[in-house]
């Protein structure tokens, strides 16, 4: 078999495993880079499975536990980007293609956008009318239908695509990390309102071939002149090199151990960048970096070269290190660049000061999140810090203080303890009541000239609205609390209007360990570094 620039074979391959799916793909694309097989666009459905980012760390993307009792296979497809529960109910696509001349010095982002464009074209004919949202979903009316996703060998292209026909809802939140088995109607009625099926959109459920024919058509048009010809494949076809498609074949995931390593997360244009890092802290040497993210960047295994070129290096020379890595390998970052990995990896660097000097254990300190401005350390925020601001979820929801901002410090929960902290350093304490109420109270503490504060929220909140930490120009020392979260319970609309329910709980070990290094307002004799 020989390639044909003119041919593309159109291949509707049926429900199978995910993994069978996965193998496909990969097998064609490695022998479509070696000029063995002609372009192919294969539609085909999967049996249920969760299916990750070529650069996620699987632990903090799946509920593992569940996915292993209910026989969800667990997968990597070899794209970036985020994770996904697929079944039956979902129509996927994966096009393998010689990159086209438009192509060819087109960024990740540009050729996401246009294959994009080519699936909006064709839903248009189904008259479902789409918008492109960055960096690789298709919405209708602000909720999300499909998601593309992109790999290469050589000039080899890899475009995998998943459009929801129906979906399990609750089977989905059951799988990915984010959201919990405690599910509630709410919350259920919460995700609902973030995605949409074509079953909806149609209002019936469309044939699979109806929906392959448009699509079909959209990409013949935006191909043309090429000859598409549809054909049925044999089995024989795809037969070749065994691959391993578990979440852990292409790509080994978090080897560094919890109790040795610091983590640190940053959002970046692009996806959420993670960094797990173990150093050798008497010789300041890296022993071990590792990365993962919902992100998309080529060459494919960047992420992969970067690690092993920061194994065993000086701290000092981290910097000319991912520039030599990126240069070297021609990389192309989508959303984020070599300052997002520096930052990343200097996160959890400081951590492992703030560990030794506030007598952490390892993981307090990865639960917290220190940001923002020309960040320089948690000791130099906590030296700076002036506010304090408190999650209204962290009060009990018997008290009638909980939608309001402030405390009598009765003793009964820990947002009292957290007040008289703030209370023996002079620093002002809100109680924040929703979003709305956080946007104004970092524009007031800007506007007022505040230099730095001390906060709590959990993980997910500071990934879902990092942008507005950011923008408020105010370095932070942010704490993670446990318990009940509105991400977890998918009550993010209950939380962002201040009636979310369910109570976290702060942790006052770390509070009361972290405070010690906050200054008494107007006593700078008693600034500490760490």
């Amino acid at each position: 078999m020989t390639q044909d620039d003119t041919l593309v074979w159109v291949w509707d391959s049926g429900l199978r495993s995910g993994s069978e799916n996965l193998a496909i793909d990969r097998l064609w694309l490695r022998q479509h880079a070696r000029g063995k097989r002609p372009d192919l666009l294969r539609f085909y459905r999967s049996l249920p499975c969760a299916v990750v980012g070529h650069h996620q760390a699987v632990d903090r993307e799946l509920r593992l536990d569940y996915c292993h009792n209910h026989g969800i296979e667990v997968l990597r497809r070899p794209c970036g980007g985020g994770a996904l529960y697929v079944d039956q109910n979902q129509l996927a696509f994966s096009l393998i293609i010689r990159s086209p001349s438009v192509w060819q010095d087109a960024a990740i982002g540009a050729i996401l956008a246009h294959v994009a464009e080519i699936l909006a074209a064709g839903l248009a004919g189904l008259g479902v009318r789409t918008t492109f949202k960055d960096p690789n979903d298709l919405e209708v009316e602000g909720r999300k239908l499909a998601s593309i996703f992109l790999a290469n060998e050589g000039d080899t292209l890899l475009l995998q695509g998943v459009l929801l026909l129906d979906l399990d809802i609750r089977r989905m939140l059951k799988t990915l990390r984010v959201p919990t088995e405690k599910l509630s109607p709410s919350g259920l009625d919460s995700a609902r309102g973030r995605l949409i099926t074509l079953r909806q959109c149609l209002g019936r459920m469309p044939e699979a071939g109806e929906v392959q024919r448009h699509l079909l058509t959209a990409m013949q048009e935006a191909f043309n002149p090429r000859l598409w010809t549809t054909v049925k494949l044999m089995e024989s076809a795809v037969t070749g090199e065994p691959t391993d498609e578990s979440a852990h074949g292409f790509r080994i995931d978090w080897r560094a151990q919890r109790d040795e390593a610091m983590e640190a997360i940053w959002r970046t244009a692009g996806g959420v960048l993670r960094t797990r890092l173990v150093l050798d802290e008497q010789a300041q040497i890296i022993k071990q970096a590792e990365f993962a993210g919902d992100l998309h960047c080529r060459p494919l295994d960047l992420l992969e070269r970067l690690q092993d070129a920061l194994t065993d290096l000086p701290l000092p020379l981290i910097d000319r290190c991912l520039v030599h890595v990126a240069q070297r390998s021609c990389a192309e970052l989508s959303g984020f660049g070599i300052e997002d990995l520096r930052r990343v990896l200097q996160l959890a660097i400081d951590k492992f000061d703030m560990r030794r000097q506030m007598g952490l254990s390892a993981a307090q300190a990865n639960g917290v999140m220190c940001f923002g401005g020309e960040y320089s350390g948690a000791g130099a925020v906590l030296a700076q810090a002036q506010v304090m601001l408190v999650p209204y979820c962290a009060k009990p929801p018997w008290c009638k203080w909980r939608h309001q901002d402030g405390c009598t410090e009765c003793g009964l929960c820990e947002v009292g303890e957290a007040y008289r902290l703030a209370r023996e350093r002079g620093m002002p304490v809100t109680s924040i009541t929703n979003y709305e109420h956080l946007l104004a109270t970092l524009a007031r503490m800007k506007s007022e000239g505040v230099q730095a504060y001390v906060g709590m929220c959990c993980s997910n909140f500071f990934i879902k609205r990092h942008r507005a930490f950011r923008e408020a120009g105010m370095p932070a020392l942010l704490l993670d609390i446990s318990g009940s979260n509105c991400y977890e319970l998918q009550q993010e609309d209950q939380a962002y209007a201040g009636t979310f329910q369910a109570r976290a709980y702060l942790d006052l070990d770390v509070l009361h360990k972290v405070m010690r290094f906050v200054p008494q307002q107007g006593r700078s004799s008693l600034k500490k570094e760490i």
